[in-house]
């Protein structure tokens, strides 16, 4: 099932949603990726996100680890169609056919997979950090309020509501 930004108007959801499709994704590459920062004494939070624009692309032991994030995470993100999807694309295309380590191509992909999906992102980055390794709920999102909505907006049709 491809992903989608028209899944609902309320951009929460569809944070979730993508929170959970990275979660299941590329759960354990942000997990090894925890655990690598926790045995080095480093902080995850600061580690995951992008490095400011002049810095080096080094994140010393876990660089390897970090580029398996980046990598996992545009192999996911690549399969959405429609607005950010298509925004990142072709960097995503490009980290994807990248091998060997971090690099300008996969700074250039991490920095635009957080412009546009940095919810997402950080809601991950919490989940996990909370939980203690990255996992989705294990329950399929149901948004049944938007459903229902749905349902009886015909009946509400000329109401005041």
């Amino acid at each position: 099932m491809p992903l989608s930004t028209a899944i609902s108007s309320d951009p929460s959801c569809r944070d979730y949603g993508v929170q959970q499709r990275l979660a299941a994704a590329c759960g354990s590459e942000v997990t090894n990726l925890m655990r690598c920062c926790a045995s080095e004494g480093l902080n995850f939070c600061e580690i995951l996100p992008p490095l400011a624009r002049n810095s080096p692309t080094d994140r010393g032991v876990c660089s390897q680890m970090h580029f398996a994030v980046v990598r996992c995470v545009a192999q996911t993100l690549q399969a959405g169609r429609g607005g950010a999807y298509d925004m990142c694309a072709r960097d995503f295309a490009a980290v994807c056919a990248e091998t060997g380590s971090e690099g300008a191509v996969s700074k250039r992909s991490w920095s635009c997979a957080w412009k546009y999906f940095g919810s997402p992102l950080q809601l991950m980055m919490v989940t996990a950090t909370a939980l203690g390794e990255c996992r989705p709920s294990g329950m399929t999102f149901n948004d049944n309020e938007t459903a229902n909505e749905a349902k009886f907006r015909s009946m509400w049709a000329g109401t005041a509501l």
